[in-house]
């Protein structure tokens, strides 16, 4: 007896209740693949997940980096000012100064309520306020030695604060304040405005630290004082400026709050909430576009089961994340201030982001599980006609064009969209939307044949002029497009001019047999008018505006005379 008989008699059992039973077998089948996919789905969807935190917490990182940058700028000029103010301190003042002129008038006018220091019309000019106004503004004071050290360093300050704000892009106003009453500012200030600086830097969390410890305290980023501004939010960048142990003055930059508020600007793929915080958790600035000033610790608004994180807690730590059961809150700490950029994803935000990324196919699938479950159970002949019908849909939907054997409008989007996956920042894509002129004149004189010609011979002529790796489709009857990866739109319209000349002096010629007998002769000289488009200059936020702004383009290059470029509208 043959020792496999066993298996194989038990095998042929299985066979022949499988094929007296087909109907359930086939939906036993069916089942068992549904089941694989559900497995799969969430394997897939757990896998995506921490690919989509990892991305936000690569773009938290590239967020912190350009706020670090622009800080650290700010702070080096700032420590610039604050050293050569404090050298000008530190050196011997004479005996028995003599003042100036400009001084001696200074001095006269002092017991004015506003009153300036003469300077060159190059330099920032030099305010004071009246004793009396100073006397009202709380630990101020000053005597005359002090007052004329001050408006010494006023004069070196009021030659350097312009040269600074040349320096530093994003700055605002820039300042130097003294306990003496003394400010310059630059630009200048009307006498309200003086006013109320030294009202700020008296009550100011800055003067009250570099007092308490004046050899460490470096350079404050306070939102606190010039948050509510008319105009627009401010946010304050200062430094002390300390000479024997005593708080002398303060160098003081003034940045509008939009500045931060760009940079966390989200992309059109974002989702989540975005803050930047300082250590009491005052909101600095959020991704979102109606930023509204609000005081008080941003993380109490988060829902209860975040009440265990601070951020003292987030600043001792860095970097990192923190989970509140399916919810995610990222952190990062900016190295040159003592602020902390977090990124809170609920658990809905994540999924729903996670889900669009992957949920598609994965119900694709489903859904043709139960179609072929339903068609095969049909009987053979429906089951033909179905297929039938199937095979009429996939030739439609084939991604090259069966004449140039260039990509269609499917092959366009499907490239498209492999182009924009793979994009974690912004890049530019170009896209030239290409027209043959007066096309029906060619069909007209030389006839249909003719025509297939003249199209296959531009998708020639347009292959060999652009780059490999640019992507042409044939998406109309005598319409085609160029997709041209990390191209900007000046660039663009140079390979599309490049294009249209070329074309403009190429000939195509047919064979004799393709032509009827009226045909005005073998060549065919042809044009071409271009529409040119760019992703994020247009801000196009997928292919059908892109290519909608290339078509309108394409229209005013029609209307101009055809045979030209257009880039611009």
């Amino acid at each position: 007896m043959c020792p496999f008989s066993p298996s194989a008699s038990h095998l042929m059992r299985l066979w022949h209740r499988a094929s007296t039973s087909p109907r359930r077998t086939v939906v036993l089948c069916f089942a068992a693949v549904f089941a694989v996919t559900v497995v799969l789905a969430g394997r897939q969807y757990f896998l995506v997940r921490a690919r989509d935190l990892d991305l936000r917490a690569h773009r938290l990182e590239l967020q912190a980096m350009a706020l670090d940058a622009g800080l650290h700028g700010g702070k080096r000029q700032m420590r610039f000012l604050r050293g050569s103010a404090e050298r000008l301190y530190a050196e011997p003042s004479p005996r028995a100064p003599v003042p100036d002129p400009a001084v001696r008038n200074a001095l006269a006018a002092r017991a004015n309520p506003f009153w300036s220091l003469r300077v060159p019309d190059a330099d920032a000019p030099i305010r004071g306020i009246g004793a009396q106004e100073l006397a009202a503004v709380p630990g101020m004071e000053r005597s005359e030695a002090a007052l004329i050290r001050d408006l010494d360093v006023a004069r070196l300050m009021s030659q350097l604060l312009p040269v600074q704000h040349e320096l530093v892009v994003e700055l605002e106003n820039a300042f130097f304040i003294t306990t003496t009453g003394v400010v310059v500012a630059y630009p200048s200030q009307p006498d309200d405005r003086v006013a109320d600086l030294f009202q700020a830097f008296a009550h100011s969390r800055l003067l009250r630290l570099a007092r308490e410890q004046p050899g460490e305290h470096d350079v404050t980023f306070d939102p606190i004082h010039s948050r509510k501004r008319p105009g627009g939010a401010r946010l304050l960048l200062a430094t002390p400026v300390v000479h024997g142990g005593v708080v002398r003055g303060a160098i003081v930059f003034d940045v509008p709050q939009h500045v931060f508020q760009d940079i966390l600007r989200p992309p059109a793929t974002s989702s989540g909430k975005q803050a930047l915080l300082d250590e009491r958790g005052t909101l600095i600035a959020s991704d979102e576009p109606d930023f509204v000033v609000a005081d008080g610790d941003w993380l109490k608004t988060l829902p209860r089961r975040w009440t265990g994180v601070s951020v003292p807690m987030l600043l001792r730590a860095g970097s990192g994340r923190e989970r509140s059961g399916q919810d995610v809150l990222l952190f990062r700490k900016l190295d040159n201030a003592d602020l902390v950029l977090v990124d809170y994803v609920p658990a809905g935000t994540l999924f729903l982001a996670v889900a669009s990324q992957f949920g598609v196919p994965f119900i694709g699938v489903w859904l043709l599980l139960g179609i072929l479950l339903w068609s095969t159970l049909l009987v053979v002949d429906q089951l033909l006609a179905r297929q039938m019908r199937l095979s009429d849909s996939l030739r439609e939907l084939a991604r090259v064009d069966a004449l140039t054997g260039l990509a269609n409008r499917r092959g366009l989007t499907v490239d498209f969209d492999g182009l924009t996956q793979r994009r974690h920042i912004d890049r530019p894509i170009a896209l030239l939307m290409i027209d043959i002129d007066h096309f029906k004149r060619v069909n007209d004189s030389w006839g249909h044949a003719a025509g297939d010609e003249v199209l296959k011979h531009l998708a020639t002529e347009i292959r060999a002029i652009v780059r490999p790796h640019d992507i042409v489709a044939r998406v109309g009857g005598e319409e085609f497009c160029v997709l041209l990866p990390d191209t900007t739109a000046e660039t663009a319209a140079h390979v599309a001019e490049r294009l249209r000349v070329a074309i403009a002096a190429a000939v195509c010629m047919p064979d004799r047999a393709l032509l009827p007998a009226k045909a005005p002769g073998r060549e065919i000289r042809y044009t071409v008018s271009i529409g040119v488009a760019e992703l994020v200059m247009d801000g196009c936020q997928n292919l059908e505006a892109l290519a909608a702004a290339a078509d309108q383009r394409l229209y005013a290059a029609k209307e101009q005379g055809r045979n030209r470029v257009v880039a611009h509208v």
